[in-house]
Formats: C-alpha cells, structure tokens, sequence
C-alpha cells in the first residue's frame, strides 16, 4: 500500500520482502515516513520530528511487543496468503467486517470515515491474535506534508480522532501480548488516557514552569527525572542512530510545535469531531 504523494527509497521494498521471509508469522509490516518538504515553510519544519517520533521510535517501541498498532496507508506490506494456503489480509472475516456500510454511529464514523489504515491494522489485531504487526526501520519512504497550519488542521483533525476511536476499539483486543503493566494493553491505556488530558497537562507543564522561573516552587525530584528520561532516552536514540541533525528538530519542535501538537490540535479535533 502506497500514497500518491509518497516516494520510496529504491531498498525498502528489498529490506521489507527480507523481513518478511524471516518468519510466516508476520502478517504485516511497514516502513519509516520521512518528510519530504522538510524545509519548505515553517510548519514542515516542526512536523520533521513528529514524524520521526510517532513513524520511528513508537513504532519500534510497538513492533517489540509484536503489534504495532497503526500501519501507515502511505507504506505498508501485508501478507495476503499464508503458505499453507491460508487466508491472511484476504480473510473473509475481516473484508467483511472492514466493507461495511451500515455506519451509523459517531464512533464508527471516526472509525472507518477518518482513518481506514487504522482501523485495518486493528481489525488485523483482532482476527489474527497468533501473527505479528512489525516495523522496518531500513525501509523508508518520503512523503509530503502539509505547508500550512490549515491544511495540517484539517489533516490532523481526521487523524486524532480516527485515533482515539481506534484505541478505544484496541482496549477490546484481549490478546495482545505482555502481562499487567508490562503489556502492549496498558500501553494503549496509557495513549487513551494521554490523548484525552494532553491539553490539560500541557497547560500544567507551562503553568509549573512559569512557578519555577518566578521563583515560587521547586521541581520535586520525581518531576526532574520524569522529564529527565523523557529527553534523555530521545537524545541517546538520536546518538546510538548517529541522527545528530535531530537534535536541531527536537528543539525546534520544542519551541514551536508543542503549543501546536499537544494543545491547539487536539482541542480543534475534538471540537470538530
């Protein structure tokens, strides 16, 4: 599956039939999205390291656990057979799930109108509990993204709702692996739960900064290593995958795309859901 708008590095369908053959386990698998238009306006510009943290470490993150839980529409691989003859993406059970056209509902609507990849990939969960959803970091492709914050808007407002709607139907998935806290479960607890509060707690990050550069509280220890892992582990990732350029896209995304991402988006998506 490929986006009109999406150019592929002439190795990734290599690196992605490779991972493939590895195990016939693996029903589907995708690829790294890069922007393509990095310097084109100051909105790709901040998108640059959203995509390399939601297209690359979460996916990595996810594909551990054997079920990433979102195969791109702009580039993926499924397996349609099995070798032993069986029916995998071409399974009548979920066609005829995925072919419906009785929507009638908000929650569906969000569910197969905004975001069809989404729901794909969980209904693939849902249907083959004893295959894998993987990752490819090797295979990478570039794809355009929106110039301006109404296209991005407008972009974004399908894709937070789609995928808050899509975790909400993943908290039904009873077999994804791990147990308690360790399982990829608890992880779509924690992207449900971080979805609905993010304007919330964006806010309260500010709100106790501004305190701690007025001088009125401290950060408590607990805090300090919060934020700590949270910006070291990314900082190391960028090391370890020798992206040094990244470290100038994580700041900038700091600095201009946080108030975007994490507060006017997803008031604008759910206001418009």
């Amino acid at each position: 599956a490929i986006d009109a708008d999406t150019r592929v590095d002439e190795m990734s369908l290599t690196h992605m039939v490779y991972a493939m053959n590895q195990s016939d386990k693996i029903l589907a698998l995708c690829g790294e999205t890069k922007v393509d238009n990095k310097w084109q306006t100051w909105v790709t510009m901040f998108q640059v390291f959203e995509y390399y943290n939601n297209h690359h470490m979460k996916k990595a993150f996810e594909s551990a656990f054997g079920c990433v839980t979102c195969l791109p529409g702009c580039f993926t691989m499924y397996r349609i057979i099995n070798d032993d003859g069986k029916p995998l993406l071409a399974d009548d059970h979920a066609f005829a799930e995925y072919l419906r056209n009785d929507i009638d509902s908000l929650h569906e609507q969000n569910l197969f109108h905004l975001g069809e990849d989404r729901m794909l990939t969980t209904l693939l969960l849902h249907f083959f509990p004893d295959h894998y959803l993987t990752y490819v970091p090797e295979a990478q492709c570039f794809t355009i993204v929106p110039h301006t914050l109404r296209i991005l808007f407008s972009q974004r407002r399908r894709w937070v709702n789609s995928t808050y709607h899509n975790l909400l139907e993943l908290t039904k998935v009873k077999t994804m692996c791990g147990v308690l806290c360790r399982s990829m479960k608890t992880v779509v607890w924690l992207d449900l739960i971080a979805c609905m509060i993010l304007p919330a707690s964006t806010v309260y990050a500010c709100y106790l900064i501004f305190l701690v550069a007025a001088g009125k509280t401290q950060f408590s220890l607990l805090l300090l290593v919060l934020y700590g892992l949270l910006i070291g582990v990314q900082l190391v990732v960028f090391i370890i995958r020798s992206r040094y350029d990244f470290l100038f896209w994580f700041i900038f995304f700091t600095i201009v795309g946080v108030p975007v991402f994490y507060f006017f988006l997803p008031l604008y998506a759910f206001w418009h859901m």
